[in-house]
């Protein structure tokens, strides 16, 4: 009955039809909500031959179902259709009208992010909630737990990212990473993580990859993606490569706009097709499309049909890249997901309904957040895409053949991973998530993987027992984390006292009170700078290590996130790289994120007072070549890194 009367329903009525009639109309339904949820023994059996009960079950979909199969949505907020998001309409707990929500569209998936992610228990009974609610297959739940910079997990351990491996040298570490995030993931009840990165950083003013990336050398790449994907398969999710063709190359940041990947087709197949073809032969499940224009490959042009310009066409919506390469000259056999459709990219450039269809023909399998599903306007403009493809599909049988092939891939898929919608064990969780185990892990890795650039004689600093630091970074928050970890350790010596002085300034600017900071260096025993990202000029970070530098003052620079940033200063005698703090989080109640990070790189600055030895002695190598402000000549290569015994004679 549900499906007869939602189905009767044209175009135009659901079209002009309040929000507030569709959601009780929907609510109406709600009886029959469960009843095509294939059942846990029907799945048992299915698993066995997951290919032809996948055949057998897409066979008796309806059209909607089968497109339902295809989309994976966030539910990040729910909110009135005015209001803005806020902490307080987050979607922390299922409620029913998102149940409907889920079951109405018939979802294939759902994703969840920062907003979504608290703490185990609530973590659990949001995805149980999120499982109940479908209406055929189990729903793949996926999750951006890369490491690092992109951590979606409050309550979990984040590791150090994905640079950080790379700076290691030692796969082990990626092993263990993707087995720490296999594990917690697991016991929460995910079963997709979009992870690893393999894009190659070739690019060091690239404003969306950078940390994200473990290198901008392939043979590095591949080890440690390799590594990544067999500990995480250990536990059963699905993993999968981003962004191909390749993101590495840009700059621009596609959340925004549209890059164009200047290099050439040869170019091309020799750095990033490289990358994707390794975790091919490694087993990856899925690959996601980024939303990049790479000419040299398909030069065929778009008209934007909200601006009207003629622009490159994007990966996502390439069918030379997406079943051309991947799928014919490739033979890639899993699962291809375009990345974010509501991204800047894709979102202001193309009317979502015609985007869903072109992205399909083109070849992509999962259709990831097409609209932003976080108020009751969304249901409209989702209903219009459903609507959309349902009309196309009777009048283009290439469409319908793509869907039906996608729907059949995506259902094998979940047979054959044996995804289940069973509850999950909240007590193995509570034992597993953010462990003491895993947190030695990340603390160990963290500490392989700083670098140090530059030393001469400022570092390892002595413990003194009244010691005066200023900390200066572009955030309080950053600032903050950096004090806490100075007050750690001078707990654990008890003898030991930092006075710490904390000062924000924003590094890139030009505006720098001389005096004010004159005194404030002139109290300090040591001045700890910690930037973030700079580029090009960087007047108020170079003003800081001036006067510094005038006043006989030891000074470290700390890169907190990309390790080039010694490249847009003069004159720095200490230089380590962390490879990832973010600093001001607002999805996080102003939590910083990677504490592993810049809790190893402070310990990598000072002297244990009884031994004499380094906290921390610094170890690891470059994963990428650092090229001078010009991004012409190579100042320091891939490779390089300094220790305190190679660094002794200079010393203090």
């Amino acid at each position: 009955m549900r499906a007869i009367f939602l189905f009767s329903l044209s175009r135009f009525e659901v079209n002009t039809m309040s929000v507030r009639q569709l959601f009780l109309m929907l609510l109406c339904f709600s009886a029959s909500a469960h009843a095509n949820a294939i059942s846990q023994h029907q799945l048992t059996l299915a698993y066995k031959t997951s290919f032809r009960s996948a055949k057998v079950i897409v066979n008796k979909m309806t059209d909607r179902e089968k497109i339902g199969q295809l989309m994976l949505l966030d539910f990040r907020y729910w909110k009135k259709n005015d209001e803005k998001p806020s902490k307080k309409n987050e979607v922390t707990k299922i409620t029913p009208e998102i149940k409907e929500v889920i079951n109405y569209f018939d979802l294939g998936g759902i994703i969840l992010f920062r907003e979504n992610l608290y703490n185990t228990t609530q973590v659990i009974d949001l995805i149980q909630g999120m499982q109940d609610a479908r209406s055929t297959m189990p729903l793949f739940i996926a999750i951006d737990q890369e490491g690092g910079y992109v951590t979606r997990l409050r309550e979990g351990v984040e590791m150090p990212g994905n640079m950080a491996l790379g700076a290691s040298g030692d796969p082990h570490f990626a092993k263990q990473a993707g087995e720490v995030h296999g594990s917690e993931l697991a016991a929460l009840g995910f079963n997709f993580n979009f992870a690893p990165v393999v894009d190659v950083n070739s690019n060091q003013n690239n404003p969306v990859i950078g940390v994200r990336s473990y290198s901008d050398d392939l043979p590095i790449i591949n080890e440690m993606s390799a590594a990544y994907i067999e500990g995480i398969h250990q536990y059963g999710l699905l993993t999968l490569a981003k962004h191909f063709p390749g993101h590495g190359n840009v700059s621009v940041d596609s959340h925004h706009a549209l890059p164009i990947v200047p290099y050439s087709e040869a170019q091309w197949r020799a750095v990033d097709l490289k990358a994707f073809e390794n975790v091919f032969a490694k087993g990856v499940d899925a690959v996601m499309t980024a939303h990049v224009v790479v000419p040299s490959v398909d030069n065929s042009k778009l008209i934007s049909s909200l601006t009207g310009k003629l622009i490159g066409r994007p990966a996502t919506l390439s069918k030379k890249m997406l079943t051309g390469i991947l799928r014919d000259e490739l033979h890639f056999k899993g699962l291809i997901v375009t990345d974010a459709l509501d991204m800047g990219a894709i979102a202001n450039n193309f009317d979502p309904s015609w985007t869903v269809e072109t992205a399909i023909l083109a070849g992509a399998d999962v259709i990831l957040m097409p609209v932003k599903m976080w108020d009751q306007n969304a249901l409209k403009k989702l209903e219009k895409i459903y609507k959309y493809l349902e009309q196309q599909m009777k009048i283009n049988p290439q469409l319908t053949k793509r869907i039906n092939q996608s729907a059949r891939l995506i259902v094998q898929t979940k047979l054959a991973q044996k995804l289940s919608a069973k509850p999950v064990d909240k007590h193995h969780a509570l034992m597993i998530v953010n462990s003491k185990k895993h947190l030695a892990i990340e603390a160990n890795i963290a500490e392989k993987a700083i670098t140090l650039i530059e030393n001469k004689g400022v570092l390892p600093f002595a413990l003194l027992p009244s010691t005066n630091v200023l900390v200066i970074s572009d955030e309080a928050p950053r600032n903050e984390i950096v004090k806490s970890e100075l007050m750690n350790i001078a707990k654990h010596f008890k003898k030991i006292k930092f006075h710490v002085e904390t000062s924000a300034l924003k590094l890139s600017g030009n505006d720098i009170n001389q005096a004010v900071f004159t005194q404030k260096i002139a109290k300090a025993d040591y001045v700890i700078l910690i930037t973030y990202n700079l580029k090009n000029s960087a007047a108020n970070a170079q003003a800081v290590i001036n006067l510094s530098h005038q006043m006989k003052k030891p000074t470290v620079v700390i890169a907190s996130r990309n390790p080039y940033d010694i490249a847009y200063l003069n004159n720095v005698k200490a230089n380590i790289a962390i490879y990832g703090i973010t600093g001001f989080d607002v999805t996080n109640d102003v939590r910083n994120k990677l504490e592993a990070n810049i809790r190893a790189g402070i310990r990598t600055l000072f002297k244990d007072p009884m031994t004499g030895k380094p906290l921390n002695d610094p170890s690891a190598k470059l994963p990428v070549n650092i090229k001078d402000r010009h991004n012409r000549k190579i100042i320091y290569h891939r490779g390089y890194g300094l220790s305190y015994a190679s660094t002794k004679k200079h010393s203090g």
